[in-house]
Formats: C-alpha cells, sequence, structure tokens
C-alpha cells in the first residue's frame, strides 16, 4: 500500500516550488546525504511528504477499518483481510512493510535535516525536525509496540558519525514515550517565533510559521502525556501541569490545523486517492455501520453528509463491519472530502492531517476532567465539537445549506440534540472521559482514523465497536500492528513476532 516512490517524487515536485532534483531525496533506497547539493529546503519537504504518505495511506486505512468509520466495500477485496482481522504477512505481500518503510524515511530525513541545519545554526529547522521526529516515533510505537529509537536512523548513511548501526536494538515503548517528551523538550529550548531565519514554503505544515510549531510541541506533548495517563499517572499529572504553568495558553486553536494540503491534479493528489487510483480505481471502501448508525441515532446528520456519499438508493447506510458478502445494493462510501471516493478525482484535494484544533480542545477537555490541566472541562468539550464543524463549514454548507455555526448549534442544543452532545457536568470523570472520547471518534471520522484507534485501545470509547462478521479471531479486536517481514529476517535484534492481539504498552482494556 505504499504510494509507489515515482508518484512520490511527482507529488513533491509539483508541491515544493524552487527545489530542484528532488528524487533522490524520495527514494527510500537513496541517501539523502550523499549529494553534495542536498539542503535543509529538500530535506524537510521530503520528510513531510514521506509522514503524509505513511499517515495518510496505510495507516489511515487500517485506522478507518478497525476504528470502524470504513469497512471493504462488497464491489472489491483488497481490504478484506483488514475486516477479517487477518493482514498479510508473507514475504510476497507484507502488509506493513510499507508503512514502516516510510514512517523510519521520514525519520531518516529528519536526522539528516537535524544535523545539516546544526552545521548552518539554522535553529528553526533544527526545533521542527525534532518535533516531527516526536510526532513520526509516537506513530512507529503506538502501531508497533516496541520499536527501534535510540540506535535508529543511522544505518543508511555513509559519512555518518555514529557507526552505521544497520541492526539497531528494538526499544521498549517506555523508552520511546521518554525519549519522545525529550524531543519535545529539546525542539522548546531552541523555538524562536520571532526568529526570522527559518523555513518558508518548503515547511508544508505551517510555511515556517514557529508560533503555530510551538502550539504543536505543546498539543503533541499534552497528547502523548495523557497516552501514558493511564499506565503511568504520577509522571503524566506531574508533567502536564509542569506544561500548563508554561504554556497554557499554546496549544492548537482554531486555524492551527497541522495538516499537509493537495491539489488534486494529477501529481498532486492525496497520497490516499493516488494509492487507490493505482490499483484500477476500484471502489473498496464503504461506510460502516457502527458509524452510520451511530450519527443517525445521535442526529448528527450534517456532518455525516460531510463523511460520507449517499448510497444508489439515496439513503446513507453503512456495512457491518466484515460483511463484505452482503448483498445490499445500496450503502455509503466515504466522501471525496476525506479522499474516499476513487471515482471522483476531488478527493485528491483532501488533506492529510496531522493534529487538528478539534483533537487539541478534546485533549484539554480530558486533562480538566482528570484535574491534571486547567480550563472548564465541558466548556472545551462544546469548543472541540465546534472546531470540528468550523473545520468543515463549507463542506457543510455544500452538502445541508447551512453554515457550521447553524449547523453545531442545532447539534447541541436544538431539537436534533441527541445523546452524546449532552455532556455529563455533574458526573465522574470515568463518565466525562466517556463522553469527549466518544465525540472526538465522531470528530475524527475519515480524517485522523489512526488517532481515532489509538484512542479507543487507550479508553475502550467509544464502547459499542462490533465484531468482525468474519473475523479470524474469533470475538477479539486487533491491538496492534504486525512487525514487517524485513526485521525479523535480516535484524538479529529483532525481539520477535508480537500477536495482533497483543496490547501494547499503554493500552489497559
Amino acid at each position: 500500500m505504499l504510494i509507489n516512490k515515482k508518484l512520490l517524487f511527482t507529488i513533491a515536485t509539483g508541491l515544493i516550488l524552487g527545489i530542484m532534483s528532488c528524487k533522490k531525496y524520495l527514494n527510500v533506497n537513496t541517501n539523502p546525504n550523499v549529494s553534495q547539493s542536498a539542503s535543509v529546503k529538500t530535506l524537510l519537504p521530503a520528510a513531510e511528504l514521506y509522514l503524509a504518505s505513511g499517515l495518510g495511506v496505510d495507516l489511515q486505512i487500517n485506522g478507518a477499518f478497525w476504528a470502524q468509520y470504513w469497512t471493504q466495500a462488497p464491489t472489491g477485496t483488497q481490504y478484506q483481510p483488514l475486516d477479517q482481522y487477518a493482514p498479510s504477512h508473507k514475504i510476497s505481500n507484507d502488509y506493513y512493510a510499507n508503512s514502516w518503510t516510510n514512517l523510519y524515511a521520514a525519520g531518516e530525513n529528519l536526522r539528516q535535516l537535524y544535523i545539516l541545519a546544526d552545521t548552518e545554526h539554522k535553529k528553526q529547522y533544527m526545533a521542527i525536525s525534532l518535533l516531527l521526529k516526536a510526532y513520526t516515533f509516537q506513530l512507529l510505537t503506538d502501531a508497533w509496540g516496541d520499536v527501534p529509537f535510540k540506535n535508529a536512523l543511522q544505518g543508511q548513511f555513509t559519512n555518518d558519525t555514529n557507526g552505521g548501526k544497520i541492526a539497531p536494538k528494538f526499544d521498549s515503548q517506555l523508552v520511546v514515550y521518554k525519549g519522545i517528551i525529550a524531543l519535545i523538550d529539546s525542539a522548546n529550548a531552541i523555538i524562536d517565533p520571532s526568529d526570522p531565519a527559518g523555513a518558508g514554503t518548503d515547511d508544508l505544515i505551517y510555511g515556517g510559521n514557529m508560533a503555530k510549531w510551538q502550539k504543536f510541541s505543546n498539543t503533541l506533548q499534552l497528547r502523548v502525556l495523557l497516552r501514558m495517563s493511564n499506565i503511568d499517572p504520577v509522571y503524566a499529572q506531574t508533567n502536564i501541569a509542569a506544561l500548563y504553568a508554561t504554556s497554557s495558553a499554546l496549544f492548537l486553536g482554531a486555524g492551527d490545523d497541522a495538516l499537509i494540503s493537495f491539489g488534486g491534479a494529477t501529481g498532486t493528489s492525496n497520497p490516499l486517492f493516488a494509492e487507490e487510483s493505482g490499483i484500477g480505481k476500484q471502489q473498496n471502501f464503504a461506510a460502516s455501520f457502527t458509524i452510520v448508525d451511530s450519527m443517525r441515532s445521535n442526529y448528527d446528520t450534517c456532518r455525516w453528509k460531510v463523511f460520507f456519499e449517499k448510497g444508489s438508493a439515496g439513503n446513507y447506510a453503512g456495512i457491518h463491519q466484515g460483511d463484505f458478502n452482503t448483498t445490499t445494493a445500496s450503502y455509503s462510501i466515504p466522501s471525496f472530502y476525506v479522499g474516499g471516493d476513487v471515482s471522483n478525482s476531488t478527493s485528491g484535494n483532501a488533506p492529510v492531517i496531522l493534529m487538528s484544533a478539534s483533537e487539541s480542545y478534546f485533549l484539554q477537555a480530558e486533562a480538566a476532567a482528570l484535574g491534571y490541566g486547567t480550563g472548564v472541562d465541558a466548556s472545551l468539550f462544546y469548543r472541540a465539537i465546534q472546531a470540528n464543524f468550523d473545520f468543515y463549514n463549507t463542506q457543510i454548507f455544500a452538502t445541508s445549506g447551512i453554515n457550521s455555526t447553524t449547523a453545531f448549534n442545532y447539534y447541541v442544543s436544538g431539537t436534533g440534540m441527541g445523546y452524546w452532545t449532552v455532556y455529563p457536568v455533574g458526573g465522574t470523570v470515568a463518565q466525562k472521559v466517556r463522553f469527549i472520547i466518544t465525540q472526538k471518534w465522531f470528530a475524527m471520522c475519515g480524517s485522523q482514523s489512526f488517532e481515532a484507534w489509538a484512542e479507543w485501545r487507550r479508553t475502550g470509547y467509544p464502547d459499542f465497536l462490533q465484531y468482525s462478521i468474519n473475523s479470524a479471531i474469533g470475538a477479539q479486536f486487533p491491538k496492534r500492528f504486525l512487525y514487517p517481514i524485513a526485521e525479523s529476517a535480516t535484524n538479529p535484534k529483532f525481539p520477535g513476532l508480537a500477536p495482533l492481539t497483543s496490547k501494547v504498552w499503554w493500552d489497559i482494556y
């Protein structure tokens, strides 16, 4: 499921103005530090595009299926293994090799970016590289558990001064998570929003806006610490309190969404759409009954019109998870707004979202509900929902004929108010977290699918997911990705295969 190297290069050249001969920096078999023409202005967008490919294709698809936003459409067979909880793990069809390769390729570019930026005294590039490296390793460890971290990213560079470690040790999630926090702290020590000598259009996420990167840093740290809150609550609470003491007003807010935009034209398309177009333009994605039925019962009609398209009978309907042999004639498919309609080239315009303002407010609401952070949890809960509506304002108007404010007010206080919109102000902490995470699940539909799946594993919410009808593992859910075959075959320090159902470190449910 890799967006192929030629296509990735085409995307890069279509998006990164002024960068010449990018191909050598985007090829996973090429050392981006060999050529003397490598620069911070080529390494940064190359890393961001690798990250967009890893997150926007494999992690997005896997998350969408296992968070029960999407399921395999009866018209195709490509993702039946995901629906069956039996992704292929054969040398000829290594299901997770591409996502692993893309994310580590992003990390390799980021490491070389840091080295070069340090040499050239470009601290803002250094800070961005550290933050994106932290983000990338959170994806890796949340997907696979123990992963190479301390000795990673040092094997492909011939002029690297760190010994060229081609068989890196796998570090525990505890070590990786503490390392992620250290990377964020190191970035914070050098971020300077007033420094004019930073990135520009070569930064595909924020255009070099370091004030927004500072907010990204704080929001990422809050996400990481909350992920640790069940397994190491003292550490999480102490560090969240410290974070709020220094930067309580500097989390992502309206207009700060961390995303990579795509143009939709050939060569500049959303990587998920490019991937699906590359395998014959067969519509493999269908709406899951779980999300469609939940939105229906919660009167969430404005957003479902954005996230999904009507079936052939003119209705919004989902397929029960894993029921790819159904004879149902009319079902919804993911909309082009989230890049899921392979027959509509407008799917190529869908962005890849790293973190959103809506997620930021949900994180702050949870921190407040737990007593770890400041602010009123109920107010932050509703701000999170509104931020999601506002993000899709144009799409809501196009599909429902009203603006996002009207749609939001109807959803949370009008006649359409459903169960999940009535925040339990006087409830227990567990009840509050249940509402916060479930509403986060609604908001992340089709756009932050991997994060929604990670949050479900961490909290157990939403608590109404259904086992796949064609599950190959019985009444169980998958809890992690399988390691790529290449790791077990070539790395003597490989710790051994972990079954799909074994929990990652922070998953206590």
